[in-house]
């Protein structure tokens, strides 16, 4: 590291020299800063990329568990429904043989109520032709008559009602039985229809599970084409952090200069405890005072860039030139400085 005048600072700043190497670092800094964000950014979405694909991966999965689900309601709804139509083949013959037995029974009912219509009307002629009779001797006979005649009568009323009370009995259980057989029915259709739309349900919903996986598998090569990106870039922000390193190696070599990251370094030539600082960043947030690209700056060995001051151009007068000279070579060879005057005066 060369010890410079900030003149002489300035001057190599202001050199073509000195420009063309700093512009060419600029596109090297340049590109690596643009490889760098593009590097963030491609993993940035690989890593998006890799977590929408496991989203999907999951909601592919458990949307095949739902149509399985459903698929398997579908099968219950379907045995459940052979169950009933089961069950309704033995009602239905319940129910025929009740309708034949009723139909007997009807029958029956129909036939005692002609009779006792009949034997009323015998019984009513007889009472008539009762009141025209005047002998005695027939009158008696009419009146036994019409009384076996009541008697029966009776006999078929009793006889109706039981059959009639038996009929409503046998039709209660008949129409009990058809209306078992329609619940039976109508559940089966309703249970067909559910079992439909499960199907239906099941197949649309294992082509959106189907759709999922395919969707997953999209966005996993995806992730892997963009960390492959990323890759790529990344060797390509290494190759431009190697040319800045390079470039910071020639400008250590070819300007005399320690050289940082933010700064390059030159020691004052007027204060070996003191340095020249020269920023390749601009900054008004980190430091003490506002940085800016390609100023030099004054900075001392123990604080370093920790404390800038601006630089300023140190000038020594004659007298402060002299007692720095007589302060080097006089005081600092220990007791000399009387001898060799001495040896002056006897030559």
């Amino acid at each position: 590291m060369k010890a410079r005048r900030l003149s002489e600072v300035r001057q190599l700043l202001a050199s073509p020299e000195f420009m063309g190497w700093w512009e060419a670092l600029a596109k090297v800094k340049q590109a690596r800063d643009d490889a760098r964000e593009r590097h963030d950014e491609l993993l940035s979405q690989a890593m998006l990329m890799d977590f929408r694909a496991e989203l999907a991966q999951k909601n592919a999965i458990d949307t095949l568990y739902r149509a399985g689900e459903l698929e398997d309601s579908a099968a219950k709804t379907l045995a459940e429904n052979q169950e009933l139509d089961n069950a309704s083949f033995k009602v239905v013959a319940d129910f025929e043989e009740q309708r034949i037995r009723a139909s007997e029974v009807w029958y029956r009912a129909c036939a005692a109520e002609r009779h006792l219509d009949a034997m009323r009307d015998q019984l009513e002629v007889r009472r008539q032709k009762l009141a025209t009779v005047a002998a005695p001797a027939a009158k008696k006979e009419l009146e036994a008559e019409n009384a076996r005649l009541e008697g029966e009568v009776r006999r078929s009323e009793r006889a109706y009602v039981q059959l009639s009370q038996e009929n409503d009995r046998e039709l209660a259980v008949k129409n009990r039985l058809w209306e078992e057989a329609e619940k039976i029915w109508a559940r089966s259709m309703e249970l067909a229809l559910l079992m439909a739309e499960r199907r239906s349900q099941g197949k649309k919903v294992r082509a959106e599970a189907e759709r999922l996986f395919k969707q997953a598998e999209d966005r996993k090569q995806r992730a892997n084409k963009l960390r492959g990106e990323a890759d790529a870039v990344a060797r390509e922000k290494e190759t431009a952090e190697t040319r800045m390193a390079e470039a910071m190696k020639e400008a250590c070599d070819k300007f005399g200069c320690a050289q940082g990251d933010e700064f390059a370094y030159f020691r004052q030539k007027e204060n070996p405890r003191r340095a020249w600082c020269v920023a390749f960043t601009e900054d008004s947030q980190n430091y003490n005072i506002e940085v800016k690209a390609l100023t030099a700056y004054s900075i001392d060995q123990k604080r370093g860039v920790e404390f800038l001051e601006p630089a300023v151009e140190l000038r020594t007068t004659d007298e402060e030139g002299d007692r720095r000279f007589e302060e080097y070579f006089l005081k600092g060879r220990k007791g000399r400085a009387a001898e060799e005057p001495s040896e002056h005066k006897s030559s």
